[in-house]
C-alpha cells in the first residue's frame, strides 16, 4: 500500500512539475560583475551591474547601488549608463552605445534611452528604454536588440556620474563597474564551434 502511495506521489509531482528543456523555459542567468562599496564619494555607488536576454528578445541592464536611489539623487547633469563596446576597445576607445538613465523633467519616473555615439558630436538618441524598479536599490532597463545592431557579444560596463556638493565641481563624482578599463562580456549569439 505504501509503495502505491509513493508511486502515486511522484506522478503527483512530475505532473505539477514545470516542463524543461525549451529555451522559453530555462532559467535566465545574467552575466554579471560586482564593484567594490564605498569606491565613490557620491550618492550613487554601484555594487553591481547585470545583462542578460530576456524571452521575449529583448535586453535587460540590471544597475544595484549600496544604498537607496532615485530621480531625486539625479540632477540635470547626472546620469547612469550602461556603457556598450560592440567593437570599439574599451581601454583605447569610446563605447558605441550607451543606455543612459536621467531625470525626468518633473516626477519620479526615471528615463531611459539608448544612445548612439558620434565621433563628431553629442551621442544621438537612437531608440528608448524601459525602466522598472524592483526595488529601492536596483533599476531594470530594458531595451530592443535592434537598437544596438544585433552584435553576437559585446563588452559592457556601468557608470554613475553625480555633481553634488560633496564631488569636484567639474568633474562630479563617477563611479565604473568594473572599474576602468574592465569590462565583462555578454554573448547575445552562441560562439562557433571550432572545426
Amino acid at each position: 500500500m505504501r509503495a502505491v502511495l509513493l508511486a502515486g506521489a511522484a506522478g503527483v509531482a512530475l505532473a505539477l512539475a514545470p516542463a524543461t528543456g525549451t529555451a522559453q523555459d530555462d532559467p535566465i542567468v545574467p552575466t554579471f560583475q560586482l564593484d567594490r562599496r564605498g569606491d565613490v564619494r557620491g550618492p550613487l555607488d554601484i555594487v553591481r551591474v547585470a545583462m542578460s536576454r530576456r524571452p521575449d528578445g529583448r535586453l535587460r541592464a540590471d544597475v544595484t547601488m549600496r544604498r537607496a536611489w532615485g530621480a531625486a539623487e539625479l540632477g540635470a547633469r547626472d546620469s547612469v549608463c550602461l556603457k556598450l563596446y560592440v567593437e570599439a576597445e574599451p581601454d583605447a576607445e569610446p563605447p558605441e552605445y550607451l543606455v543612459c538613465l536621467t531625470a525626468p523633467a518633473q516626477g519620479e519616473a526615471l528615463v531611459g534611452r539608448v544612445l548612439r555615439n558620434r565621433a563628431n558630436g553629442l551621442p544621438r538618441a537612437v531608440a528608448r528604454a524601459t525602466v522598472t524598479r524592483p526595488s529601492a536599490r536596483m533599476a531594470h532597463i530594458r531595451f530592443a536588440q535592434s537598437a544596438i545592431g544585433r552584435p553576437a557579444a559585446l563588452e559592457f560596463a556601468a557608470e554613475s556620474l553625480t555633481h553634488g556638493v560633496r564631488c569636484p565641481a567639474g568633474t562630479g563624482c563617477a563611479d565604473l563597474a568594473p572599474d576602468a578599463p574592465g569590462t565583462r562580456t555578454f554573448r547575445l549569439r552562441p560562439s562557433p564551434s571550432p572545426g
